[in-house]
């Protein structure tokens, strides 16, 4: 692996398997929807990460009617938060919400450039395909970090990932160039939706495997966060960034820069 770095104006994170682990809470309330309607339980797991709950449900599960959505929504990610609340209460760690590793001392190291110096700008926002009210509670509940300034979710977009609509809003929110912005994701989508928008993109590992990242247009790729360093040097941004060589380009050749 070869550290490479980049510099940027914000960093743009996907939320759940990139900044917060829910998977268990997340594969119960699956388990319990295919049973009810007689899913291919592994064959969801598979593909409806990095969608947003109401495009999974609808393509899923097609009798629902359009004016049933929000309930539905509504209902499963909340049964999603009923789940790891109840964990946390009764002590047991699996099923609770939890820091992906690296997270917090990444977004710590982020964060720094504001406790600094206030007038710094922010450097980050979150992007995610949950509805508002699971994404704040699900990020409290990880304690990773306070909340972002720009906390993009579902509703606040017509259309969800892979289409560029969500990345291309947190840089707009955040007054920014999406060209100048590292999008980090851990699914397919997520990937797709930060190429089309512009951003240069770092796939995680923590979901699905190296080669699907890289085959999305994944400009680095990284086990988890623990292989990403930010710090700030005045106004600047700098990334430092373990990244795996492409198996898709043998030749050396990186769309980031080595040093600062």
């Amino acid at each position: 692996m070869t550290v490479k770095t980049i510099e940027v104006d914000a960093v743009l994170f996907d939320m759940d398997g990139t900044l917060i682990d829910s998977t268990p809470a997340v594969n119960a309330t699956w388990g319990e929807i295919a049973i009810k309607y007689g899913l291919d339980y592994d064959y969801v797991l598979q593909t409806c990460h990095g969608w947003r709950t109401v495009e999974n449900l609808k393509r899923f599960i097609p009798s629902i009617p359009d004016e049933q959505l929000p309930e539905e929504v509504k209902a499963f990610e909340g049964r999603i938060s009923q789940i790891a609340e109840d964990a946390k209460k009764n002590g047991k760690q699996e099923g609770q919400i939890v820091a992906m590793p690296g997270a917090v001392s990444l977004l710590d190291e982020i964060c720094s450039g504001q406790k600094e110096d206030p007038k710094r700008r922010a450097g980050w926002a979150i992007v995610t395909s949950a509805t508002k009210a699971y994404a704040q509670l699900g990020f409290a509940s990880a304690n990773v970090a306070p909340p972002p300034n720009v906390f993009i979710t579902s509703d606040l977009c017509s259309k969800g990932k892979p289409d560029p609509e969500p990345y291309l809003l947190g840089a707009k929110h955040l007054n920014v160039d999406i060209k100048r912005c590292l999008v980090v994701e851990d699914a397919p989508p997520g990937v797709e939706s930060g190429k089309s928008a512009g951003a240069k993109v770092l796939g995680l590992k923590t979901t699905h495997d190296g080669n699907r990242m890289w085959q999305k247009g994944a400009d680095f790729v990284v086990e988890d966060l623990s292989k990403v360093h930010a710090r700030w040097q005045g106004d600047q941004l700098f990334i430092d960034i373990d990244s795996e060589q492409s198996p898709l380009h043998t030749n050396g050749n990186s769309n980031g820069h080595n040093g600062a």
